[in-house]
């Protein structure tokens, strides 16, 4: 897969040979519906014999319109990289925003899909809008294209549990902490992957070491509690118990991700270390003592041992 970061919307021409397959959209958290969207463009690239591209943004185009992080981002650039790889995607585009934003609807079919991209399927969500204040629509984009004999396709919601999959929805349910259903309609669990970071180290002091990774500025905060993981270490997978919280009991400041790998020894600072998140199970409070949070952390640890991780 080749990942193209541009400012000038010219540039892509010059890297794609072939026609194209595109999938258009924000795509964070790269869900079931999203899915939909890009095995739809794989499949007919294959059977054409061209190439799939998927065109997004470096940055929400909604962060860029409002303000800074009006949208938490529920999937970093590098995890959106890692998941697409694994869909044997030619082309992932990474448009910075403010190069496009004032291109009418029509300019945006004329220039970015029809010679930039050279394309000869556009494949967007129902709910897809584009151009200048978005004034175009998914049906507009599908009557611009014809205009041009490229094919247009409009894919539909995807429903789960009778809802329509959508990156909003997920986002409600990480904040109240509902894994489990975020898992179903993400189709994997949600997971963090950030650097591990010094903390106080009472958890060594009390002989259970954890792991601490701050989120950075603009990313989704899962709710406040304790939850059943797992974490990736150099291609080893170990159970997890992970605090989202401020750390009471020991007078914490500021919200962190506090993580005890189950049967884990080694030093992991600097590292990046991937956590899945898939059940919260009890909320953080303010213990006594050391020795009260320490059997409580026993308890924990027996429950994500015996929890039956998907």
């Amino acid at each position: 897969m080749e990942i193209i970061n541009n400012t000038d919307i010219g540039f892509i021409r010059s890297k794609i040979n072939k026609k194209t397959a595109v999938a258009l959209g924000n795509f964070d958290g790269l869900h079931i519906g999203h899915m939909a969207l890009i095995d739809r463009i794989t499949e007919y690239a294959k059977e054409k014999n061209i190439s799939s591209c998927v065109w997004t943004f470096a940055e929400h185009s909604l962060n860029i319109i409002k303000s800074d992080y009006a949208v938490p981002y529920i999937t970093s650039r590098e995890e959106k990289i890692e998941i697409l790889k694994q869909k044997n995607i030619d082309y992932l585009i990474f448009q910075d925003f403010n190069f496009i934003r004032n291109l009418s609807p029509d300019k945006f079919i004329e220039k970015v899909l029809a010679e930039y991209l050279n394309a000869e399927l556009v494949v967007c969500g129902y709910n897809y809008r584009f151009g200048r204040n978005g004034e175009g629509n998914a049906e507009y984009l599908q009557d611009g294209l014809a205009k041009k004999n490229i094919s247009a396709e409009i894919v539909p919601p995807v429903i789960c549990e009778g809802q329509a999959v959508s990156s909003s929805f997920i986002r409600t349910l990480i904040k109240i902490g509902d894994m489990q259903r975020v898992r179903k309609f993400l189709g994997r669990p949600f997971s963090i992957n950030f650097p591990v970071v010094y903390g106080k180290q009472t958890g060594r002091k009390i002989g259970i070491p954890t792991i601490n990774q701050l989120f950075p500025p603009g990313h989704i905060i899962p709710a406040c509690g304790i939850y059943a993981c797992t974490c990736e270490v150099i291609g080893d997978i170990y159970k997890a118990v992970t605090n989202i919280g401020v750390r009471p009991t020991v007078n914490g400041d500021f919200l962190n991700s506090e993580t005890h790998l189950i049967d884990f020894d080694g030093d992991l600072y600097g590292k990046n270390i991937k956590v899945n998140f898939y059940v919260k199970f009890r909320d953080e409070i303010k213990f006594e003592s050391l020795d009260d949070l320490k059997e409580q952390i026993k308890k924990d640890i027996e429950f994500a041992r015996a929890y039956a991780f998907e």
